[in-house]
């Protein structure tokens, strides 16, 4: 009976060791040769050597009596998540097979990397970063992101902070896309990048490019795509015969007349010539634009449009020829009718275009009901006057919660379009060209 016992106890025995070989006659082996794989700014991820059969424990310190303990990861590698930019921390892991677990492996350093903050002023781009305490030195390279082999790279920083002026790149502008990438050093040996990218916003020109043409005209939006703007706005009326024109006031103060847009008929629109506007002596004879013509142009361009609804008593109709003429220049999501009147405002949305609801807020509270109602509506956009104290990236991450694309306007200078532009806003509406 004593060797039957002993035979099945074997048998047991022999089973277990077969049925995971990480156990051995010293038990589960200690896990070996980790590695930090990459880093955010609140994440590192580690990997580590492969033990057969086993799962892993890993143990995570910030080095101030924090831990954490994360259990049953299947993987031989994981990402460890709520950690804090530019800073070190210590990990260590040990496998298990079962109930048996192997020993700690040795600690193992990890690092997060840096958070990169940028300004504009004056022309000039300061670049800021989490003081990362593990570095000996920086290097800084931005990049021109439309052009990846144009870049400038400033090398061995000790200060977490540098300013590039319009010397590099050959003339910096806001108006263009730039990455800004922070690399630590920890004496000479590379560690993770942080980045930041400085021009993460839709530019939109108000009425085009209104500083050098005569706005709402061709030759406007024709500037605004020359000069790299992503988008135009436009303002438009409905006249006496149900045609759609493109301009801001509804006498006909550009043409020398006074008018009223919406008593014309088509053939009295080319009685109007447009006379009056920036430099309109270099853009002769030109005649307020249809909606469609607009249209037209953009989707030449490859650019969005916002069309502004002027009169709150625009027709139905009217809007059922712009929905039809977005689907004629096939630019359905590239362009938003958009007004301030709650009852125009709705009937856009009736129409089945992309509608946009715009608002004056002189308060937090009422920019809070306005993306409420434009959510409940079935808005897309929202556009709000913007004011320091009502648009906030809070209140951008309300708006994108609800599934709102959000746009402020009217920025006529860079800095404010920068402070906004750090909201993280998608879009702005300006009456000026932004350079150095």
């Amino acid at each position: 009976m004593k060797k039957a016992i002993a035979l099945i106890l074997t048998v047991i025995i022999s089973a277990s060791v077969f049925s995971t070989i990480s156990i051995s006659a010293t038990g589960v082996k200690k896990v070996a040769k980790i590695k930090q794989t990459s880093a955010k700014t609140d994440s590192a991820s580690i990997k580590w050597s492969k033990i057969s059969g086993a799962k892993y424990e890993v143990k995570f310190s910030n080095g101030k009596g924090v831990t954490r303990l994360y259990k049953n990861i299947a993987d031989n590698k994981y990402t460890i998540p709520k950690l804090n930019a530019g800073k070190k921390y210590a990990v260590k892991v040990r496998a298990k097979a079962g109930s048996v677990y192997g020993a700690w492996s040795n600690v193992y350093k990890i690092v997060t990397a840096p958070k990169v903050a940028y300004k504009w002023t004056k022309g000039k781009l300061k670049v800021k970063w989490t003081n990362a305490k593990y570095a000996t030195s920086y290097n800084v390279k931005l990049q021109l992101n439309s052009n990846k082999k144009k870049f400038k790279r400033i090398k061995n920083l000790k200060d977490n902070t540098y300013t590039f002026s319009a010397k590099h790149l050959s003339g910096l502008s806001f108006n263009k896309v730039y990455t800004v990438y922070v690399r630590p050093y920890d004496n000479g040996a590379k560690l993770f990048t942080g980045k930041v990218t400085t021009r993460d916003i839709e530019i939109t020109g108000h009425r085009g490019r209104m500083d050098i043409a005569p706005e709402n005209t061709l030759a406007s939006f024709k500037e605004a795509y020359k000069s790299g703007y992503d988008s135009v706005e436009a303002d438009w009326w409905e006249t006496k015969s149900g045609a759609l024109l493109i301009s801001h006031d509804k006498i006909l103060t550009a043409c020398n007349s006074k008018a009223d847009i919406r008593t014309l008929t088509a053939t009295d629109v080319k009685k109007h010539p447009i006379v009056k506007g920036k430099n309109i002596k270099k853009y002769p004879t030109q005649y307020l634009p249809t909606v469609e013509q607009v249209i037209k142009k953009i989707s030449e361009y490859k650019m969005r449009l916002y069309l502004h609804t002027k009169d709150k008593n625009t027709s139905d109709k009217a809007f059922k020829k712009i929905a039809a003429a977005i689907k004629k220049y096939k630019v359905e999501g590239k362009v938003t009718v958009f007004s301030g009147d709650k009852g125009a405002f709705e009937r856009i949305v009736k129409s089945k275009v992309r509608a946009g609801f715009l608002t004056l807020p002189n308060n937090i509270n009422e920019v809070k009901a306005s993306l409420k109602y434009a959510k409940e509506k079935s808005a897309k956009v929202v556009i709000f006057r913007y004011s320091k104290d009502c648009i906030t990236s809070g209140i951008v991450k309300l708006a994108h919660s609800y599934k709102l694309k959000l746009g402020c306007y009217n920025f006529n200078e860079v800095n404010t379009a920068c402070e906004y532009a750090q909201t993280k806003g998608d879009f702005l509406i300006t009456n000026k060209y932004y350079f150095n």
